[in-house]
């Protein structure tokens, strides 16, 4: 008996190569939350509970946590008519949103100044709400990425091998931001990969550098595609997928609400939209902030 759910959204990109006919792919991780296919060229989709939300590689379904439960890797996903089949599991691809996932950067980048009147705070309520294993920690105690008089509790073993590892490539990053190729290809290539997990915590926080290239780097598309094209190929498919929606600009809905608070919000809602932000994953929220931060610190004195 097949399962039907209705796609209540789509990411852009995800939908315009859906209907890139003919559209194949096949099951490449399956969680409580999501269920990931990969294209044959590569291109990872992501299908998601409506808990996850929008993202650049995302469809969101009606469906309940544990609804992908009876699929297994490497299953077929085919379009058919108007509709998504992934095994016994069919989506109604008809009334679904098509969600942008790049935000209006022109936009963004004229408020730069808000921003940086911004950056004290989106600073200081991160320090208070570093979760345990994030990189967070590296880039809110100093603006130059050193670990000295940490928060007590927030450095165990594990992350100072994950610390010691991240400081090198961000003196190289740090360098690079300025307009020096080879140093981001260094940097990048060392941070990539770092931690654990499907999106480890160095892929985050590049992906987080991205972002803040994108409001305040003077050429952003290079800065993005000379860091993607060493850090790609270094780390997991999911994660590579991410760091390449995020070079082109793009990023999950709550960072569309933290970018919108950071240029015109109240400190109300930069809070809100921060917690929102750090809620996601185990430190990948935290993770990719860490690379906001941190890049931001790059374009100041």
């Amino acid at each position: 008996m097949s399962v039907c759910f209705v796609a209540r959204s789509v990411s852009r990109p995800v939908w315009e190569r859906v209907w890139d006919e003919p559209f194949t792919a096949r099951v490449l991780a399956v969680f409580d939350r999501a269920c990931n296919l990969i294209t044959p060229d590569s291109h990872v989709a992501a299908l998601v509970a409506p808990q996850i939300g929008d993202g650049p590689l995302n469809v969101v379904l009606d469906t309940k946590p544990d609804g992908f439960v009876s699929l297994e890797a490497g299953t077929l996903a085919c379009l058919q008519e108007d509709r998504l089949r992934v095994g016994r599991l069919q989506v109604l691809l008809e009334e679904a949103e098509v969600w942008e996932p790049c935000p209006d950067w022109n936009s963004l980048r004229a408020r730069l100044d808000a921003f940086t009147d911004r950056l004290p705070l989106l600073k200081s309520f991160s320090a208070r709400n570093v979760p345990l294993g994030s990189l967070l920690p590296l880039v809110c105690e100093q603006a130059g990425g050193q670990a000295d008089h940490l928060p007590a509790g927030a450095l165990d073993s594990a992350s100072a091998v994950l610390f010691s590892a991240a400081q090198g490539a961000m003196k190289a990053l740090r360098v690079g931001w300025m307009g020096d190729a080879a140093l981001i290809q260094t940097g990048a290539a060392q941070m990539a990969g770092l931690g654990s997990g499907l999106t480890p915590a160095g892929d985050d926080f590049l992906s987080g550098a991205m972002l803040w290239a994108w409001v305040a780097h003077l050429s952003p598309q290079w800065y993005c595609r000379i860091l993607v094209e060493a850090a790609a190929p270094r780390t997991t498919t999911l994660s590579a997928a991410l760091l390449r929606a995020a070079a082109r600009g793009e990023c999950r809905a709550a960072w569309h609400t933290l970018l919108a608070a950071l240029s015109r919000g109240t400190d109300t809602e930069v809070v809100a939209a921060v917690r929102k932000v750090l809620s996601y994953g185990a430190t990948s929220g935290a993770d990719a902030l860490a690379g906001f931060l941190w890049a931001a610190s790059c374009t100041r004195p």
